[in-house]
């Protein structure tokens, strides 16, 4: 718990660069979390309406569009010191790519928990879309360190974030390892599909190139993989 924590704050004050497209997986909250979204963290006692707050979160959690933005940011007002709605909160602003935006609301939900694997993996998915690459390994693997709190996710939302990052990075060999792991928790899981496909056919293609043309590198074209929200 102190190296994530120490970890995570290393993480934090790194500034913000120009951002660069890509592909991330978010996940948002489920309601088996340990402890219930509804709730302030620990470290603050709930003084509002937590009926009126209950309300505005769960509007946040299923609408969609410009409405569910709202709603997420009137549950805050009502209630700023529970993750799950930051989580929230950041997973809608991802939709509009306001990311940014949405990195500053991950950052948000884990000051206030610090180990919350969920909130590690959504934040390495966007530090990847960002071009933070390195800072996203961390933040990744963090969150399989974490509190195994992932929503509806489950942990294959890290490993395939983190197979994500290693893919821009080139590090093709990492990259299929982190799929397999994710394909060994569930091997259904489309988004690992896809991804371990891309990463065989550019392995595939290194490995045929290098043969036939030892001097030439060919262009690497980004990947279009669908984003899988839940």
């Amino acid at each position: 718990m102190k190296r994530i924590a120490t970890s995570l704050i290393t993480l934090l004050i790194s500034g913000l660069i120009l951002l660069i497209g890509s592909s991330a997986t978010m996940a948002a909250p489920a309601l088996a979390d340990s402890q219930s979204p509804y709730q302030s963290e620990p470290t603050h006692q709930p003084s509002f309406d937590q009926k009126e707050f209950i309300y505005w979160f769960k509007q946040c959690e299923h609408m969609q569009g410009q409405e569910a933005l709202a709603a997420c940011e009137q549950a805050l007002k009502i209630n700023p010191h529970t993750a799950a709605t930051w989580i929230n909160h950041g997973q809608k602003l991802f939709d509009f790519g306001q990311y940014t935006q949405a990195l500053s609301s991950f950052d948000t939900a884990l000051l206030l928990k610090p180990d919350y694997s969920l909130g590690l993996a959504n934040r390495c998915g966007i530090l990847s879309v960002l071009g933070r690459y390195n800072e996203a390994l961390d933040s990744c693997d963090m969150a399989i360190l974490g509190d195994q709190q992932w929503g509806f996710s489950g942990q294959v939302l890290a490993w395939n974030n983190r197979g994500d990052t290693l893919i821009k990075m080139k590090r093709y060999e990492e990259a299929l390892a982190s799929f397999q792991k994710s394909l060994a928790i569930d091997p259904n899981d489309v988004a690992a599909q896809q991804y371990r496909h891309v990463v065989l056919e550019k392995l595939h293609h290194r490995k045929s190139t290098q043969h036939q043309f030892p001097d030439f590198i060919p262009p690497q074209k980004e990947p279009r993989i669908a984003l899988v929200t839940r």
